[in-house]
This record gives C-alpha cells, structure tokens and sequence, in this order.
C-alpha cells in the first residue's frame, strides 16, 4: 500500500522519501491492499484485512506477520501504537515470550538490536476485547522497527483490531503520551488547558492545580521545559510556596528521589515572561510529577506554547 510513500534506495538501505502524514498508519507502508506485508505469505489458519485505515489480525494458531518500518527524521523521536485485541483459550508456552503479543524490536545499521526490547503487547487464556495504546521512544541509532502481531503459544487463538501506528507528539505533556492533555483539551474547576500546533496552553482563574503523571524512561536523561508565563493579581498566600508556579517532582513509586528542582514562580501581575530551563533526571527516577498550579489565594496564571520534551538521552 504505497500510495503515499516512494521507495528510495540509498546506501544499501531501504527509505521512505517525502513528508510523511502525521496519521499515516506505519503497519501499512510496505504491505499489500489487504494489509500482508510485501514479500510475506499470510500464516495458515490466519484473516488479515484493512479497515478504514487500520490493520486487523487474527491468528487461529502458531504464527505472526512481521511488518518493516524505516525509521527516518520524519518519524520524529516517538511512535504511538493502538488497537484491541482479545484472546480464545490461547495455551501459552514454557517461555514468557509465547503468549499472544506484539512484539517489537529496533535495530542499527548492523542489523543489531538496538535501545533493548521494548515492552511487547501480550494476552494469554481467554480475554474478551481491550483496547490498548502505548508510546515507544525511537533509540538513538535506529534504522529500522520490526513489529509483529504474533500467536507464539501453544493452542487457541488471538486477534488484534483497529492496529494503527503513528506519530507521537515530541511533548510529553500531551496525549497519545501517557496521561497527555488530549486535542479536545481539558476544562476542570478552575483549570484549562488546550494543545494547540504541538504545544500546551493553560489557565489558571483562582485557586487551583493539576498534576500530570509522567513516566520516564531509563534512556531519557534530561527534560526540557520551555513556555511562556504571565499572571494577574496573584496574591500571595500566608506560605511563601502558596504562589503561581510550575512544580516539578521526580519519583520512584511512592518515593520522592533528588531534591526539589528550581521552579518557575510568580505573584502579583506580570506580562508574558519567555521561561526555558533543563532538568537533569535523577538516578532511580522512574516518573515525574508535573504541576501547574496557582496556590495564591486570587488572581489568575496562564501558561503559553508550553513544551516538555526530552533534551538528551544517556
């Protein structure tokens, strides 16, 4: 299905040319109208259809398709995957791996794995249908992804509906990313934030804060926060904290890990100020806590084409 790819071959590598759609599905790329990858055979007792866009697969018994994404600079950083899939009486194997799943895997210019195996969609027994949707990091180095619906188990059957492969949005304060501000934006209380071109605003009117869960990854090793802030008649509570900010806060679990990062402030009424800082991650840090929030007892704070994004891996 190349209607909106070329082929190009340079270096002995295969690579897409052109922009590529934001909401190009990826599984479809380099596969026929009926969604079978090029040069592969559908696997006995197995139905694969495109729908509107979106790859189905059922797999009746032992088998997977393997489908080829060639990673280049459109592609960005990140990769979204999302679908349903249920299970029948699907007997999983003596390794962890032979279940029903989707696994994935990145390699170098070597053919090598690259950035370690990324958590794999899995379902095993009998499970009626669940949607999933999980956001891959690209690994530095990576020339290609290999991604495969796959039955690995013993009997029974699996089916995976609606897979679609896309773009994720470089900031992680919005969705697909995990616990992002979806397009729709959100309206709660007092608070308001809305994406607009990649970007987040927000506001504050009164009293009020919203804390975003973000997880992060082992290969991430600084954050970037880039916004513009400006507020109107905050006053300050009876705590010198009870102000207009961003917190931010790393985390392992329950436990807090460094000490607090230097935060953005304000109070009183101030114009439009440009604010941009990196935040080193902490050893053991496995989620941040991010809070725009407006602990003063009036006013308003408002936040502008504000970014999170990973500024450097380890």
């Amino acid at each position: 299905m190349m209607t909106a790819f070329k082929k190009v071959a340079a270096g002995g590598i295969l690579l897409l040319a052109g922009s590529l759609p934001a909401q190009e599905n990826l599984f479809l790329a380099h596969a026929d109208d009926n969604g079978v990858p090029e040069g592969r055979k559908a696997p006995a007792e197995s139905r694969i259809s495109v729908r509107e866009g979106k790859l189905n697969v059922a797999l009746n018994k032992s088998g997977s398709l393997e489908y080829v994404v060639y990673i280049t600079p459109d592609l960005g950083t990140r990769l979204h995957l999302s679908g349903r899939m249920r299970a029948v009486a699907l007997v999983p194997g003596k390794e962890g791996w032979q279940n029903g799943r989707i696994a994935l895997r990145f390699l170098d210019r070597s053919h090598k794995l690259t950035g370690g195996w990324p958590r794999a969609v899995e379902v095993s027994g009998t499970c009626a249908e669940k949607p999933f949707s999980r956001v891959y990091s690209i690994p530095r180095g990576a020339v290609r992804l290999l991604i495969e619906p796959a039955h690995f188990g013993r009997s029974g059957s699996v089916e995976f509906r609606d897979l679609l492969l896309t773009t994720a949005p470089e900031n992680l304060l919005l969705a697909p990313n995990p616990n992002g501000v979806p397009a729709s934006g959100i309206v709660q209380g007092t608070f308001r934030a809305k994406p607009e071109n990649g970007k987040l605003n927000m506001r504050i009117d009164g009293t009020g804060n919203r804390i975003f869960h973000i997880p992060l990854e082992p290969s991430w090793k600084s954050l970037k926060l880039e916004m513009k802030m400006r507020t109107d008649d905050v006053q300050r509570g009876d705590a010198d904290w009870k102000d207009a900010r961003i917190n931010l806060r790393f985390y392992n679990g329950s436990k807090a890990v460094g000490p607090w990062p230097e935060m953005f402030r304000m109070s009183g009424t101030n114009d439009w100020r440009a604010c941009s800082r990196i935040y080193e991650i902490p050893a053991g840090a496995k989620g941040l806590n991010f809070e725009p929030a407006n602990f003063g007892t009036s006013g308003s704070v408002e936040f502008r084409d504000m970014k999170l994004s990973v500024h450097e891996y380890r």
